[in-house]
């Protein structure tokens, strides 16, 4: 009778700590914040992972205005945000509250007779425990 009564606490025990350390990862997930630098390359599509619910702090690096900035998330073409110039240095916030896919994409006129559209691929994926 004494050993069912131990192995009931042990179990209970087991249980308990397991909640706990559960628990305690949930606290903890990967970084939250990224930086997103807004300068035209020559690459045609880059792809951003983003955490959802995190800031995302863009910067135009770029030694121009960069104009028509523009955020549509993919499955439902909704425009999400839409800036018509920033200016170099410039920096701005922004978080997503969705997990999806999301394209930004903003137009360099610094080159006069040809003007260059430049996207970035946004993954937004939900917190994942470490």
């Amino acid at each position: 009778m004494k050993n069912s009564s131990l192995v009931k606490q042990n179990i209970w025990l087991v249980v308990f700590i397991a909640i706990c350390v559960v628990a305690g990862l949930e606290g903890k997930a990967e970084s939250t914040d990224t930086v997103i630098s807004l300068n035209p390359s020559e690459r045609q599509l880059e792809r951003i992972l983003v955490t959802k619910s995190s800031d995302v702090h863009l910067n135009n690096d770029s030694v121009s205005t960069i104009y028509d900035f523009t955020v549509i998330q993919i499955s439902t073409g909704k425009r999400m945000v839409s800036i018509e110039n920033i200016k170099p240095s410039a920096s701005f916030n922004i978080a997503f509250d969705r997990a999806g896919t999301y394209v930004a994409c903003y137009l360099d006129k610094s080159k006069k007779a040809l003007s260059k559209n430049t996207c970035l691929q946004i993954d937004v994926f939900g917190l994942r425990s470490i």
